[in-house]
């Protein structure tokens, strides 16, 4: 008999080697992975009940509790349906621009915490909406679990299976829909653990949102190498350093926000015997002065470079080899290059665009004849082959770990009637890696309230766009083109900071 392949299920391998190892250790209980299969089981038996059909979903969650996500996310891929996590705090404009690149069906939600009446409007004929209930863990054993027929004998699973899609600002800061398969997930792992040496016995600290590929990818390497993951919805520096400290965890991945605030919350593992060993810091630059201050405190940072496109890091520097600014050489079976405009390849030490390669690239990429795809970062490589990242072409800067336009965010300013013109950038800021501040010219000589403009601006931009700093003046420095004098705007704003 022919089987047909089916995505891999990770779970159901993990479960039947190590049952009783832990997996997720969440705010207020622990789960092994037989518990984890056992819930992800009955969500499966729920869901092909409630919304019977042969072809399957193209399915979102919409939740804000995390560990329901984490099920959700593990029932869909047994049943083949790709899958997409939405932010719950997206405006609705910005919902709206999600829900048109993706060709979703079905629209998940814990029981009792459904869209607001501005989203449901926004989802309401687009989707098919289903609550559901989260099952307790280790109740009710004796019902049936689901199982997906054939699951451990196909011998040849499909990696090209799309586990879901992935959304990021992109280079216009419209957000955009990146394909993500068990593929990507896998060779992104397995890249990864040549170069970070993951073990059964890590336990990772999980602070990323489920729907940014940091913290997918460091889901499904947890289901790949069975190690356990301590999960949290939010960062809180105090609980986090206590859990350092105490060697509750032994690795966590952070923004180079949640590292300055660690550091703000007196955290030292200088103390002989420590067991915690790695942070790897990603999503952003690590700035010179936080590495120093981490290796006083003896923390050792393993920063790393990557993207959504890339199913998360590419390039990561070496455990115990920490440098001042670069972001590590490329993972194995990847590739980074440095070209000029013109497309030619640069040598080392020359500035350029970076590009990328690897089997871990998403399908969504556009690569040129030789599988390259360009990036849009400026950049260069170091005689040791290490990346340093140094800007965005495009305007876009990183704050708290998350992509910012410029043109995005001034383009919402100007909405305000109160406002001619705007130009915005980021000021390097030690806590956030850059703090957005916006350059306005006010359309009348009165300054309109800067309390209703960010009330405003929340409707329409995300938490980490809505500008930190407003800065007024009577006319924008221009250039003879009349175009925004980027230099002379950037000055006046430096001149102003503490």
């Amino acid at each position: 008999m022919r089987h047909v392949p089916s995505p891999p299920d990770w779970l159901a391998a993990q479960s039947a080697a190590n049952p009783s190892n832990p997996f997720l250790h969440l705010e207020h209980e622990q789960l092994t992975f037989g518990d984890v299969e056992a819930m992800v089981g009955h969500v499966c038996l729920f869901l092909q009940a409630a919304v019977p059909t042969m072809k399957g979903h193209n399915a979102a969650i919409w939740n804000t509790d995390s560990k329901l996500t984490v099920i959700l996310l593990f029932a869909c891929a047994r049943l083949g349906w790709p899958v997409t996590v939405l932010a719950p705090a997206l405006p609705s404009a910005v919902l709206a621009r999600h829900l048109a690149q993706v060709p979703l069906t079905l629209l998940l939600f814990g029981a009792g915490k459904g869209p607001n009446e501005a989203h449901s409007r926004t989802f309401d004929g687009a989707v098919e909406q289903l609550a559901v209930e989260m099952p307790v863990a280790g109740s009710d054993s004796s019902a049936p679990i689901w199982r997906q027929p054939n699951a451990h004998t196909v011998g040849n699973p499909d990696l090209e299976w799309i586990q879901g899609w992935v959304f990021t600002s992109g280079t216009t800061g419209t957000p955009k829909a990146v394909t993500v398969t068990f593929g990507n997930l896998l060779w992104s792992t397995a890249a990864s653990s040549y170069r970070l040496g993951y073990q059964i016995s890590d336990c990772w600290l999980h602070c990323m949102p489920l729907h940014h590929i940091g913290g997918l990818a460091l889901l499904f390497r947890s289901l790949i190498f069975g190690f356990s993951l301590c999960m949290r919805s939010r960062f809180d520096q105090h609980e986090v350093r206590d859990f350092m400290e105490r060697g509750t965890v032994t690795h966590a991945a952070l923004v180079p926000t949640m590292l300055a605030r660690l550091l703000d919350a007196n955290l030292d593992l200088t103390a002989p015997g420590q067991r915690f060993r790695t942070v790897l810091a990603g999503g952003a630059k690590v700035a010179e002065s936080l590495r120093s201050e981490c290796g006083e405190r003896g923390l050792d940072v393993v920063a790393s470079y990557g993207m959504t496109e890339s199913c998360s890091h590419i390039a990561a520097e070496r455990p115990g080899r920490t440098s001042r600014s670069g972001e590590g050489p490329a993972l194995r079976h990847a590739g980074i290059q440095i070209r000029n405009v013109d497309g030619e390849r640069l040598p080392a030490e020359h500035q350029g665009t970076i590009w990328i390669k690897g089997p871990q690239l998403s399908s969504s990429c556009e690569l040129d004849g030789q599988g390259w795809f360009r990036t849009g970062d400026w950049g260069m490589l170091d005689d040791n082959g290490s990346v340093h990242v140094l800007d965005r072409q495009d305007g876009v800067f990183v704050s708290g770990g998350e992509n910012v336009s410029s043109r995005h965010v001034a383009e919402s300013l100007m909405e305000f009637p109160g406002i001619e013109h705007a130009w915005v950038t980021g000021v390097p800021d030690r806590e956030w890696g850059h703090r957005v501040v916006a350059v306005m010219q006010p359309a009348t000589n009165r300054v309109p309230d800067e309390h209703a403009l960010r009330r405003r601006l929340r409707t329409r931009l995300a938490v980490h766009e809505v500008p930190r700093q407003f800065v007024w003046v009577a006319s924008l420095p221009r250039t003879e083109l009349g175009k925004v004098d980027a230099a002379a705007a950037r000055q006046l704003v430096e001149e102003l900071q503490p």
